[in-house]
């Protein structure tokens, strides 16, 4: 499973998506967060259904591959979506003694999932579609920020998956020399984790290093002026991707209002 994470990764190919401004898709990540934000909408969800469809569709990433890199955390997603079975009030659909089940926390439970999936799906195609280097130029220029943030942010983002590459590694080596991870009581499996924690901890700290010295030797200093190699420039598609963008919003302010 760890080894099948792609999130954070960026996915290597042409689209029309890929070939989009940083600028562009960052706006439209947000646009499409706060329209998320309205409750049991079901046709804003479903305009937004749509719109994640097409960007997925232009941008040729396979949402199999995707979904497969999500593994993980689908077990997350499906279990703070669950809560609300629980812990909604309404009329009662099953009696299962302690809890109970209701039809608004049913209803709940399946918005609550619909919103958190299309959140997830269509804020990766940002990392999915844009290299790092544009992907920080692209936060610099949309927020303002000083040049060590936006270089930070892209950093964490990045990093995700090295950890998680790292962590499977040093837990096959821990298997190999006969630690066991997935037996025994809970308490001997949390007792377990010792030997990978203080392992992980260690070389994230060298990878952090390393990267502090790659930067150094390759002269950043993240100072105002800085001249880049290939500056933002808006072309035919991204004015096109603006006007979408503006239809969507207008769309989604509409059945809001009205639904």
């Amino acid at each position: 499973m760890m080894r099948n994470l792609t999130i954070g990764q960026y996915y290597s190919t042409e689209s029309l998506l890929h070939s989009l401004d940083p600028r562009v898709k960052i706006r439209f990540v947000i646009a499409f967060i706060l329209l998320s934000l309205p409750d049991r909408s079901v046709p804003l969800f479903a305009l937004l259904t749509v719109v994640f469809l097409a960007a997925l569709l232009l941008s040729r990433v396979p949402l199999l591959h995707m979904l497969k890199g999500m593994r993980g955390l689908m077990i997350f997603l499906c279990v703070c979506s669950a809560i609300n079975l629980f812990t909604t009030y309404g009329e009662t659909v099953a009696d299962l003694g302690v809890l109970t089940v209701t039809r608004e926390g049913l209803i709940k439970t399946g918005f609550v999932l619909w919103r958190l999936l299309l959140l997830l799906l269509f804020s990766s195609l940002l990392m999915y579609t844009t290299k790092p280097t544009a992907l920080c130029d692209g936060f610099e220029k949309c927020f303002h920020l000083p040049s060590q943030v936006a270089m930070g942010i892209t950093i964490a983002l990045r990093f995700l998956p090295v950890l998680v590459s790292e962590l499977d590694r040093i837990m096959k080596a821990q298997e190999a020399r006969g630690a066991e991870f997935h037996k025994g009581s809970p308490a001997k499996r949390l007792k377990s984790l010792k030997n990978v924690i203080i392992p992980l901890f260690q070389n994230s700290v060298r990878r952090a290093g390393n990267l502090a010295d790659a930067m150094e030797a390759r002269c950043y200093t993240g100072r105002k002026g800085r001249t880049r190699l290939v500056p933002l420039k808006y072309g035919v598609n991204d004015l096109v991707a603006y006007l979408v963008l503006l239809t969507v919003i207008a769309a989604g302010i509409f059945f809001i209002i009205h639904f």
